[in-house]
């Protein structure tokens, strides 16, 4: 019996060398509750107000081409009644659901995938950039990461499924991460042509980001200039042209006679107070995005980090605290331009992406003070980093025991919380299992029904008796609340003279 157990322990140590697949595994099953319940998704809210006109075309002429130049005309007159930003405009114009209702499943499908392949593509970059790259080790992070940043998300529904705040916000932040990688990736070109092509797309890629909602391209803005200084010694053209590229395109949001329009239907606060009260918000948000979960992934993730840095001696390492404040920084000055142009960081869309932003600080963080208590440990003759040395070694011997230990912890807190709403697939997953769901896109098919019937001008409507947290943003509401306007924009989506909510 000593031996069979023995023998069992050293298989699964050996198998431990085969990590990623597990990551992947689990990576896996997470988003299958999160695509299933996709096929109960429906358009609300915004997704009226902006696909009515839209609609309307496809419904008359049945013609892409027509709905493609309305979109890029939406652009100009919402620059000159609304808002400048130009790329958001462009987008709002092509939500799936406006050609058919049956069609919002589509919209988390491209959520996803420009989460996961920017990620993906991010991480690949940065470990080919700066350290010697490993795929197992590039799967591991990158499954981590996204699983992370998936289950946590403060508004999933507005992540993932609304189209209308999914493509503005959780959309074009992501494709950041694909301006950034791309960047990354024509540094290792080899041919002029290669790289003159690349670079011309670069420069496109960055004025389209610049038309985004303000606090992704200003966010954009801070980030590519700590790339620019990190890379002052290397410059070339195409990072020079593609910087000013981005705040051209930001520059000419900015200048929008329609932005006066927007801002004064909003209540925003002085600079100088958005700026103090960033500090004050990222201290709090802070406290309440330092999860369980994000523990036990970067217990996790350990190992891998220390294995990367460790094939890399010509990076020090040096004033991590200085890189920490930094980087704090950063992440303070996403809630600035939010508290700046409404007077809050409320929205769930808002949260989602300032999130993300805590998590890129807190991975940079972890990779750089692992760093320095490397080199110390290699360097320093202090009995204490060679006390350190002593347990790194022990823990060596078992390190796929602590793998193990690690991967449990995951598991333990996502599937353990009580609260099933806490991670975003385990709350699809409910909705599901328990028949929410799909009574929810039940009720929004009765609805379909009354307002695609000629014969009722006036449609009254029941409220939804269930509200999956993963799917429902938002309702009608009775007649002079004020998001009244959302029933308005719904009638004239469907020509109608109004919708009522029943009382």
């Amino acid at each position: 019996m000593m031996e069979q157990g023995k023998r069992k322990l050293q298989n699964l140590a050996k198998k431990h060398d085969r990590f990623e697949r597990y990551m992947l595994l689990l990576l896996t099953v997470s988003l299958i509750p999160l695509l299933v319940i996709g096929r109960y998704n429906v358009m609300a809210a915004d997704d009226y107000a902006m696909g009515k006109v839209v609609h309307q075309i496809w419904v008359t002429t049945d013609d892409m081409c027509s709905v493609l130049y309305y979109a890029f005309i939406h652009i100009i007159e919402a620059y000159r009644t609304w808002q400048g930003c130009f790329t958001v405009d462009f987008l709002d114009s092509l939500n799936p659901g406006m050609l058919s209702e049956r069609l919002t499943w589509i919209t988390p499908c491209v959520m996803l995938i420009i989460i996961l392949l920017g990620t993906y593509c991010l991480v690949k970059e940065i470990l080919i950039k700066y350290y010697t790259d490993d795929k197992r080790d590039r799967v591991i992070l990158w499954a981590l990461i996204v699983f992370l940043l998936l289950q946590t998300l403060p508004g999933p529904v507005e992540a993932l499924y609304w189209y209308s705040g999914a493509v503005a916000y959780t959309f074009l932040h992501f494709s950041t991460l694909l301006l950034f990688a791309f960047a990354f990736h024509i540094e290792r070109l080899k041919s002029n042509g290669r790289i003159t092509v690349s670079g011309i797309l670069l420069i496109l890629f960055a004025f389209i980001i610049g038309g985004g909602q303000y606090g992704t391209v200003l966010e954009c803005m801070l980030w590519y200039a700590v790339y620019i200084f990190i890379e002052r010694k290397r410059l070339t053209w195409y990072k020079v042209i593609s910087f000013l590229s981005l705040g051209c395109g930001f520059v000419i949001s900015m200048l929008a006679p329609g932005n006066a329009t927007r801002h004064s239907q909003s209540v925003g606060m002085p600079p100088a107070s958005a700026i103090l009260l960033s500090f004050s918000e990222s201290f709090r948000y802070l406290r309440h995005w330092i999860s369980p979960l994000l523990i036990a992934c970067l217990l996790v993730a350990a190992p891998v980090i220390w294995k990367i840095i460790k094939r890399e001696k010509n990076i020090t390492y040096q004033l991590p605290g200085l890189v920490s404040i930094g980087s704090f920084c950063l992440f303070a000055a996403a809630f600035t331009p939010s508290l700046y142009g409404v007077g809050n960081v409320d929205s769930g869309r808002i949260q989602n992406q300032i999130q993300s932003v805590f998590y890129i600080v807190i991975w940079i963080n972890a990779f750089y003070w692992t760093g320095w208590i490397q080199r110390k440990m290699e360097n320093s003759q202090k009995d204490f980093w060679k006390d350190c040395c002593a347990i790194k070694d022990i823990l060596k011997k078992y390190l796929w025991a602590y793998r193990w230990l690690a991967f449990a912890l995951i598991l333990l807190v996502f599937v353990g919380t009580s609260d099933k709403n806490t991670f975003s697939s385990m709350s699809a997953l409910r909705s599901l299992v328990n028949g929410e769901a799909r009574s929810y896109y039940e009720q929004a098919q009765e609805r379909l029904a009354l307002y695609q019937d000629d014969t009722i001008s006036v449609v009254e409507v029941e409220p939804f008796t269930v509200r999956p947290k993963v799917l429902y943003f938002t309702d009608v509401v009775e007649e002079g609340n004020v998001n009244y306007w959302i029933n308005e924009n719904i009638a004239d989506y469907y020509g109608k003279e109004k919708v009522l909510l029943m009382k």
